[in-house]
């Protein structure tokens, strides 16, 4: 070896590529990406099957039929575009950079208060959704949307965090402009670890101040606009809002509840329209 190899340390090129694939698995979906760019050796082990078999979950196979040159395509087809389980009332995916599963339920899974009143709502198909219907709110004075999830449909060791996927179709007079919902996400039954906060679904800020009062009690503070009690546009073209967050363990039972829940009764409610609940990975985590 000479002086100069020694001095800028050893060459990991010259290892076998099964060792290479091997170290690489150990790593994340975007180190192996990086990583190929070292040499061609390396490019070759870290888009082997060996390495991104390793960043899918271990039960991939029964939900994925979808046909692939390869397992790094595989990995990246399951983050652009969810496949559907659960008789097309659920989506599978998986996060970009962790691997970790993500699910949404549709709104169809959803327990939604009046949902089987045509008065009230409306079952739809909408271009842009993954599902074959959507709910869209007629008119209604309550809104009550609860969901469950066994963990054991989720990745373990994972902090997730639930949103309300949705849209308002119309923006003004629609029933939502400053109005609080009671939201949460936890382990049914678990009242320490769940944690319940006030949203809103309209991006009508509220004026800052002491509650005002009412007949059956206290009308909650108004939310902090940094704090994401404010809905969010996402790339696909739906909003969404934060509804809480939980951590799984390994071989977790139980079930997780999540709840979005009207603070007031007497305000009518037009034009929502619920595409979903996504449980996904907290910020990657």
């Amino acid at each position: 070896m000479t002086e100069a190899k020694r001095r800028d340390g050893p060459d990991f090129s010259a290892l076998p590529e099964g060792c290479i694939a091997s170290v690489v698995s150990f790593t994340s979906p975007p180190d192996a990406c990086r990583l190929a760019s070292v040499s061609p050796i390396f490019k070759s082990a870290c888009d082997s099957d060996a390495v991104w078999a390793s960043f899918l979950p271990p039960d991939w196979r029964p939900m994925v039929s979808r046909s692939t040159s390869s397992l790094k395509e595989l990995y990246f087809s399951l983050c652009d575009d969810p496949v559907l389980v659960g008789d097309g009332k659920m989506s599978f995916s998986l996060d970009r950079h962790s691997g970790k599963k993500c699910i949404m339920l549709s709104a169809r899974a959803l327990s939604i208060t009046g949902g089987d009143t045509p008065s009230n709502w409306s079952w739809n198909h909408m271009p842009n959704s993954r599902f074959a219907e959507v709910a869209e709110l007629m008119e209604a004075n309550r809104l009550e949307i609860r969901g469950t999830i066994s963990p054991r449909m989720l990745s373990p060791r994972t902090l997730y965090a639930a949103y309300l996927v949705f849209k308002l179709t119309l923006t003004h007079n629609n029933g939502f402009e400053l109005r609080l919902f009671e939201v949460g996400a936890g382990f049914a039954g678990d009242e320490v670890g769940k944690r319940e906060r006030y949203v809103q679904l309209s991006r009508t800020k509220r004026s800052s101040g002491p509650p005002r009062r009412r007949h059956c009690g206290v009308i909650p503070l108004a939310p902090d606009e940094g704090d994401g009690s404010y809905p969010k546009e996402r790339r696909d073209g739906w909003s969404e809002i934060e509804l809480g967050e939980f951590l799984t363990e390994d071989g977790q039972d139980g079930e997780v509840a999540i709840n979005v829940l009207d603070t007031r009764s007497d305000w009518r409610m037009v034009g929502l329209v619920v595409e979903g609940i996504e449980i996904r990975p907290k910020d990657g985590k």
